[in-house]
């Protein structure tokens, strides 16, 4: 009797074949065992004799590194045991699964008083390293990360895997083509090392990398070849900035992405039907008659047919399946495409509308499916096929990574609770209101786990996933600057005070210029409701040049209380009431070269309204949202005080991505007003006035250092002879920034805004002060709070100017 089993490239080439037959392999075996031992006689008696008999010897040949005690136990044959065709033949099909063998064949002749086994063993060579020659484009890591990501368990010390083997070489040719080299080759060999030890070589030749160097297409009328090449965003022909971004390089991945988009844009003008083929290629040369076969390079042509077919109108619209919403509400989302045309952008708006109106009702599982129904005359009617499913509720909220912030702070910031309905568009908010507190950051790629789904209760418990941040801005150092001089600084702000999400900071600043003491304390959510309370003291001492002949010194010590209300997501509205002591100075040197000092003593009791929205994404490293405010001060009249004014003030901050890959890219854009206007009798002091310029201003000029100029450009004086600032100014800049990766950020800018008053310009656009640059913002953690390397350039200049090409300044432009 004789039994050989496949060898493992049987199983390379569809896995595990013994699984799949393991009946088939039975059978043969029976009919092997009745077939060898039958002789003359009729098989069936044969194999009674032999099935039953006992075992009385066993021989095994051919192991190396297996002993024949191991091979025996997995058998689980011993002399003197009845011989068992069936349950051998399980033994054998288990050994082969633990890829401990490639082969085995078992012979089972008659023997005195029983039966003698014989079984030839061809033993798994184990792998004993993998080496690489050729690689210079990857890298090991590169190539361990794929394995990892592809779980392909082709392993050192283990036995070898001419499945895994062959998945390895496929992993390592998609990688090359992912990089460009379309015409890499990968071959393979063994070196033995032991007699049950196999060296694994790949041999790589990677070719040249391939670049386009054409796009082309055929069958287009609609659009012409220069449009539909600008819908490839990631595909495109080799030029100065796509070599720069690597987009010329041949990825097949990334030129079916683009494929589609073709497709898309076609669909979205009404060519529903519109075929995008797959690209022809061909393989050129730079140069064919070039002598060396350096300047031999490969290029490509991409050949792409399109099939553009009819233009479609917009059908009736019919919506089956839903119970919940009539068909009036969901109607609602859909509106007619200009032209009547049918765009797939109404179409995919109005589904969209549709699904997230189920998703905010808690129907979890609900889908909107869309058909196109043909009719004559090429009109396509819309069919809306809704699976509303079952509606859900919230069962228990927990948090998962809050080692100091309570619960609490965290469950207040919700729209959704236990008990209430699952609302994911309230949910997706809630995420972005936990992003804006800063101390508790969510996990990027999961922040929520959805557990528990009780389908017969209708309840999904949710967990929260994230990790605790810095809570604490720490800034403590020292420098110079043309505004403070010399001066060493420091400052401590935590945003979670004991956990609880209140605020507390404390600042000191030291120096030539200007001597700074603040302490500040807020509370978010005053008695667990959604009202703020905080208060702030400080006392200011400031020493500085305005002009080369005008000295301001400004001693100020005051506090303000502030009470807030939130109303819905990001709407908030705070009333503040505050009170300063205020010794203003002025020294200048007169018209007759004598020394003046112009002296302002007074009081100042203010309230001032504000109203806030603000729906970005992260206090200092915003990429989306937007943010406005609206506030009101009053001083004086009933309140007291030597100085009677009002100023209301506006800021209006935007943020919106621009793109994704292969570098993030986001823009930024703000703008600012204000005007003041008097009404007492007591003359306004110079500091009450619009001052502006700075790192958080107009980047470039320094601090308060423009001021009202006439329509010579002549800095304008008051009564007093002191350089007046405006009664109203405006100011806005506009960002680039892209994302470098880690801390780094690289912002171009653009800067502009003047100020106004009596005896000064009025305004007009072309008026404004303008500057531009670049800066290079790092956040380091410890400070809470990006480090700002500006350069800028004075678009405007103007004498007396006090201009900086180089800034440093801590925080944000706006």
């Amino acid at each position: 009797m004789r039994e050989t089993h496949p060898d493992p490239g049987s199983r390379a080439a569809g896995g595990s074949r013994f699984g799949r037959t393991a009946r088939g392999w039975r059978a043969l075996l029976v009919a092997l065992l009745l077939v060898a031992a039958a002789g003359p006689r009729p098989a069936r008696a044969q194999a009674a004799d032999l099935a039953g008999r006992p075992i009385t010897g066993i021989e095994i040949q051919g192991l190396r590194a297996l002993s024949e005690e191991t091979l025996r136990y997995y058998l689980g044959l011993e002399v003197g045991q009845p011989f068992d065709p069936a349950v051998l033949d399980d033994k054998i099909h288990d050994l082969w699964e633990r890829d401990l063998i490639d082969d085995v064949t078992v012979e089972a002749l008659p023997a005195s008083g029983g039966v003698q086994l014989t079984l030839r063993i061809t033993e798994r060579p184990v792998l004993r390293s993998i080496e690489y020659e050729g690689l210079k484009k990857l890298s090991r890591t590169d190539i361990q990360e794929r394995m990892d990501r592809e779980q392909i368990s082709l392993r050192e010390g283990a036995p070898i895997d001419l499945g895994e083997l062959a998945r390895l070489k496929a992993a390592l040719l998609d990688l090359y083509r992912e990089k460009g080299f379309r015409f890499a080759q990968v071959e393979h060999s063994f070196e033995e090392v032991s007699p049950g030890e196999r060296r694994l070589r790949f041999t790589v030749d990677e070719g040249d990398r391939v670049k386009i160097q054409r796009i082309g297409f055929e069958g287009n009328t609609v659009f012409s070849d220069w449009r539909l090449r600008q819908q490839m965003r990631k595909t495109r022909e080799s030029g100065p900035l796509s070599r720069l971004l690597k987009r010329d390089i041949y990825n097949p991945a990334t030129v079916q992405e683009d494929l589609t988009k073709v497709r898309d844009l076609y669909r979205a003008k009404g060519y529903k039907n519109a075929v995008v083929g797959e690209p022809e290629i061909e393989v050129t040369a730079r140069n064919p008659d070039a002598p060396t076969p350096r300047k031999q390079k490969r290029r490509l042509v991409l050949n792409i047919p399109i099939v553009e077919g009819e233009r479609w109108r917009f059908g009736e619209i019919a919506i089956e399946g839903n119970e919940v919403f009539p068909d009036e509400i969901l109607l609602r989302a859909f509106n007619r495409p200009r032209g009547e045309w049918l765009r797939s952008e109404s179409i995919d708006k109005a589904v969209e509308a549709v699904s997230e109106l189920y998703r905010n009702g808690g129907y979890l599982y609900s889908q909107v499916d869309v058909e196109l129904q043909e009719r004559p005359d090429n009109v396509a009617d819309v069919v809306i096929r809704v699976f509303e499913g079952d509606r859900f509720t919230v069962g228990r909220m927990e948090f998962e990574g809050n080692d100091r912030t309570r619960d609490k702070v965290l469950r207040r910031e919700f729209r959704v609770q236990e008990g209430m309905v699952l609302n994911m568009g309230a949910l997706r908010n809630s995420l972005l209101k936990i992003r804006q507190l800063e101390y508790f950051t969510l996990d990027e790629e999961d922040p929520i786990e959805f557990t528990n789904i009780d389908r017969e209760n209708k309840t999904v418990d949710l967990l929260v996933k994230g990790e605790e941040s810095d809570r604490t801005e720490l800034l403590f150092g020292g420098g110079w600057s043309e505004l403070d001089g010399f001066f060493g600084q420091f400052s401590m702000q935590t945003r979670n005070f004991l956990g609880r999400g209140e605020t507390l900071g404390v600042s000191l600043q030291s120096g030539s210029v200007r001597d700074i003491f603040e302490l500040s304390y807020f509370v978010p959510w005053l008695l667990d409701r959604p009202q703020s309370a905080g208060f702030q003291l400080f006392k200011r001492d400031l020493d500085y040049d305005l002009i080369n002949t005008q000295r301001q010194i400004l001693d100020e010590t005051g506090g303000v209380l502030t009470y807030g209300r939130s109303y819905g997501l990001f709407n908030s509205v705070r009333f503040s009431y505050g009170y300063n002591d205020v010794v203003s100075r002025n020294e200048f040197i007169g018209s007759q070269g004598q020394p003046v000092v112009s002296t302002f003593v007074y009081e100042k009791s203010f309230v001032r309204p504000s109203w806030i929205y603000d729906s970005t994404d992260s206090r200092i490293e915003p990429t989306r949202g937007l943010r406005a405010l609206g506030e009101f001060e009053y001083a004086g009249g009933g309140l007291g005080g030597d100085i009677e004014l009002v100023r209301p003030e506006v800021t209006f901050t935007y943020f919106r991505p621009l793109q994704q890959r292969p570098i993030r890219t986001v823009f930024g854009f703000n703008f600012e007003a204000g005007w003041l206007d008097e009404f007492g009798d007591a003359a306004l002091p110079p500091n009450e006035r619009y001052f502006i310029g700075g790192a958080r201003s107009l980047r470039g000029h320094t601090a308060r250092s423009i001021w009202l100029r006439n329509e010579d450009d002549v800095p304008v004086f008051d009564e007093f002879g002191n350089i007046r600032g405006g009664n109203s100014f405006v100011e806005a800049g506009l960002e680039y920034h892209v994302l470098l990766g880690g801390p780094f950020r690289l912002v171009l800018f653009v800067d502009g805004g003047n100020v106004y008053g009596e005896g000064g310009r009025k305004f007009d656009v072309e008026e404004l002060r303008a500057t531009a640059g670049a800066e290079l913002r790092l956040f380091v953690p410890v400070f809470g709070l990006p480090l700002r390397f500006i350069y800028a350039e004075n678009l405007t200049p103007l004498p007396d100017d006090r201009f900086e090409s180089f800034q440093f300044d801590v925080g944000l432009s706006f």
